[in-house]
């Protein structure tokens, strides 16, 4: 309110500053009343061809008719125009005419005092030479009438452009006051736009922003526009810009008008939205710039009918454009929308002034001038509440989802620090939707969004009337309680440690059990939730509280009810695992670890077909650490790839080691994951490996753990092929335990198939066992796959093995797996 009361006042003041202090036509003579006597008479030369004796003795010219009558247009024709002035006082006047176009390029003068036949001639238009800067921005002709005399002034006009020029007579004193007035008027608004350029300029630089920069260009445009119309431009621009602007004002005029569409594109950043009425501004930009450019080589009469019938569009136009951004934006577009007000009326007024459709006034002649002073002052403010909103909406994307808009990590801290600044216990609560990642790949990203909305309406009307789930955000009609930290994850804070936050999260799971529709999908939904430890915490502990509600997440996978609570006990063994996954990352970059070997043995000659290579780590201080607990740590933290590239490269050292001692046939087996072979550059890593050693690549095999076949087909076949195309074998791994068919089998570039030891090891006590794995066998021999069978430990089930066909086997019936020196020595006593 406070803002709109100084614009009020400003309003006021530009008002009388215009018409009281600065408003000239009260001294314009007119009649007799002054003591002048003014008779007025006219003729239009559309020859262009009449010279000063020859309208002279047209009857036309002599006939008394008012010069407002003159039939101005746009065209190639000359316009005379006279003027008899008697002075009736007793003594000598000396008047002034002033000629309100400073555009024209032929302005000539003749008078005379009547009865004398010579004319006194004065050439003030464009194509005169010999002029002052004065005389080009304010056109004047200035002549002593003595008294009781009678003068004549006949005044030529003839341009390619706007025609129409009102002609006052002024005594000379306040002529004196119209140029002093003018020149204030002039300066005040120059010194107004090159302010404001520059200001728009630093605001730029600091910012960024490129509405800043059209917004320069549009106050540039406008000062060469009207500085060419008005006659300032020849105080500012050099006499041969000037020139040029003025041969080209059309286009100037249409760089006017594409600058203002484009500053209001940018102003609401709509060109990011692309609405129909967005593309009607935009396809009307480029018209505009192509008639600038068209223009540029137009004659004047002929481009500015088609501008201003070009300029009938932009009214609508905009005003559509700018209806529907105040309906969506209207509490911080205020001062814009209003800034179009002055320019609207003042872009109106002069070009309907200088046309002649309305009377041509000191005020309409300076519409434009005081309608763009008004909109700058509105603009700035205009501008000054975008930068606040554009402040507003990067701390409010900040410290939300941009997908979602709902609280995000951001907020959840900030609320969490507040809580331990007022010394006020908490515990952090984590909701995960169970298989969250296996959903991903058959919805979208609006999908995702408009699941997890639909998620937290649901978690927020629950929780709506329970105190203890701390509102995060109270933004009306939505009260926020929850925050979205990831895909599938959310989390609440709970401020009191009531009896009845497992009946409300158990109640939320109830809700949320039904599922629910996307699209044309419907996705069952299981909801886990594991909280952290309820209590006070300082600083350094806030953080912690957001991985313990993430331990006890982890264990509420393995628990019915899909609840945990994080229990101070616990920290020990997630601290163990934390130490442990950091000694396995030292232990990997200092070469600690080791590859054992356990031999796999041909059924049919009794010789050893080769070994696989096993992973074993040694722990300094802990001891052997048996794989089942190291690889999942691996996996965790990400390093496992990097492990399985250093199996491959010790493997291909052993190669290399067997091939030197003479067993050149020794085929070593290396364990793959389908996370190994979707590691971005794990094949161009696994050839240069191979690059680096020197045996048969045949005697190298890659045994693929069958599950890691149903994660992504299309990635896991180029990568087989391109493995098999080195010259490596392929082999599935664990068969039987998988979820793969027959027909991975039969497409995937396999040459071995590994039978699993949970079937082979009993199969001799097992008759259900032992037809799986005489399936088994006739299935991959059917198909030309090697067979292997781990898990022999005893006679009896070798002996079965090798009357059902298998070719080679593998357990501890023949040796452990042991490492490489034990392992020679194992081989050149079985030789």
């Amino acid at each position: 309110m406070f803002a709109f009361l100084l614009l009020a006042l400003l309003s006021m003041l530009v008002y009388r500053y215009v018409v009281v202090i600065a408003d000239p036509t009260q001294a314009v003579l007119k009649g007799d009343s002054t003591g002048i006597k003014i008779t007025e008479g006219y003729l239009v030369d559309p020859g262009h061809s009449l010279t000063l004796p020859e309208v002279m003795r047209d009857p036309a010219f002599a006939t008394d008719r008012n010069l407002e009558q003159v039939p101005w247009g746009f065209g190639q024709q000359a316009y005379w125009l006279r003027l008899n002035l008697h002075n009736s006082t007793t003594h000598a006047q000396t008047l002034v005419a002033h000629f309100s176009n400073p555009m024209l390029e032929q302005l000539t003068v003749y008078h005379r005092q009547i009865n004398e036949p010579q004319w006194q001639t004065a050439k003030l238009g464009w194509q005169a030479t010999e002029l002052t800067v004065k005389q080009r921005a304010i056109p004047a002709y200035e002549m002593t009438l003595p008294a009781g005399a009678s003068m004549q002034l006949v005044v030529r006009i003839a341009t390619a452009g706007i025609a129409k020029t009102p002609v006052d007579i002024y005594y000379k004193d306040d002529f004196t006051s119209l140029t002093q007035m003018t020149f204030l008027l002039w300066g005040s608004f120059v010194g107004v736009l090159v302010v404001m350029s520059l200001f728009n300029l630093v605001l730029y630089a600091g910012l960024k922003d490129g509405v800043y920069l059209v917004y320069i260009g549009y106050i540039v445009s406008v000062l060469m526009m009207l500085g060419v119309v008005m006659g300032f431009g020849h105080y500012i621009f050099p006499e041969t810009a000037m020139r040029w602007l003025r041969l080209h004002i059309v286009s100037v005029n249409l760089s006017v008008v594409i600058c203002t569409l484009s500053f209001a594109l940018l102003f609401f950043d709509a060109t990011d939205k692309q609405s129909r009425i967005v593309r009607w501004c935009v396809r009307y930009i480029q018209l505009l710039i192509a008639l600038a450019v068209i223009f540029l080589v137009v004659p004047e009469y002929l481009a500015a009918p088609v501008f201003f019938v070009a300029l009938a569009f932009l009214y609508p136009l905009i005003g559509l454009f700018l209806f529907r951004q105040f309906k969506r934006k209207q509490r911080w577009a205020r001062y814009y929308l209003l800034s179009w007000i002055p320019l609207v009326v003042g872009g109106a007024i002069q070009p309907m002034s200088l046309t002649g459709v309305i009377e041509g006034t000191f005020l309409t002649l300076h519409s434009m001038m005081i309608g763009v002073s008004i909109e700058v002052v509105l603009m700035a403010m205009g501008l000054a509440n975008r930068m606040q909103y554009k402040k507003e909406q990067a701390l409010f994307n900040a410290i939300h989802d941009p997908g979602t808009r709902l609280p995000n990590a951001t907020l959840l801290e900030h609320r969490i620090k507040a809580l331990v600044h007022n010394r006020q216990p908490f515990a952090v609560c984590l909701i995960e939707v169970a298989d969250f990642s296996a959903l991903q790949p058959y919805i979208s990203t609006t999908d995702t969004n408009d699941l997890m909305v639909m998620i937290a309406r649901v978690v927020n009307r629950e929780l709506l009337f329970q105190p203890q789930f701390q509102v995060l955000e109270d933004e009306p009609p939505q009260v926020h309680k929850l925050a979205r930290l990831k895909d599938g994850l959310l989390a609440l804070l709970i401020t009191d440690d009531a009896n009845g936050n497992s009946e409300a999260l158990q109640s939320i799971q109830q809700q949320l059990s039904s599922g629910a529709q996307i699209g044309e999908l419907y996705i069952a939904l299981a909801l886990r939730f594991g909280l952290s430890d309820f209590g006070y915490h300082n600083d350094e502990q806030a953080l912690d509280v957001l991985k313990q509600a993430q331990q006890a997440l982890e264990q509420a996978k393995y628990l019915p009810a899909g609840i945990a609570f994080y229990h101070a006990d616990q920290a020990y063994s997630f601290a163990q695992r934390l130490s442990l996954a950091a000694s396995l990352q030292a232990a990997l970059r200092r070469n600690e670890l080791s590859l054992y070997h356990q031999p796999q043995v041909d059924l049919n000659s009794g010789q050893v077909d080769g070994s696989e290579a096993l992973l074993r780590w040694r722990h300094p201080e802990l001891g052997y650490i048996p794989p089942v607990e190291f690889i999942p740590l691996a996996e965790d933290t990400g390093i496992i790839n990097e492990i399985t590239l250093w199996v491959i490269d010790r493997a291909c050292q052993d190669l290399e080691v067997f091939s030197a001692l003479g067993h050149e046939q020794h085929n070593v087996s290396v364990n793959i994951s389908g996370k190994d072979i979707a590691e971005p550059g794990f094949l161009d890593n696994v050839q240069t490996i191979l690059q680096r050693h020197r045996f048969p690549l045949s005697n190298l095999t890659f045994e693929l753990t069958e599950s890691a076949t149903v994660n992504d087909f299309h990635l896991l076949t180029e990568s087989l092929h391109a493995l098999a195309a080195m010259g490596v074998q392929i082999a599935i791994d664990d068969y039987g335990t998988g979820y793969s068919s027959l027909f991975y089998i039969s497409e995937l570039p396999f040459t071995e198939l590994k039978i699993d030891k949970s079937f082979v090891s009993d199969m001799d006590v097992s008759p259900r066992h032992h037809t799986i794995v005489k399936t088994t066998i006739e299935m991959a021999k059917s198909m030309g796959l090697k067979v292997v069978a781990e898990g022999v430990e005893s006679a009896a089930v070798e002996t079965l093995l090798h009357e059902q066909g298998c070719h080679i086997v593998q357990g501890f019936y023949y040796q452990k797996p042991i490492p490489l020196d034990r392992y020679l020595a194992w081989l050149a006593n079985r030789q």
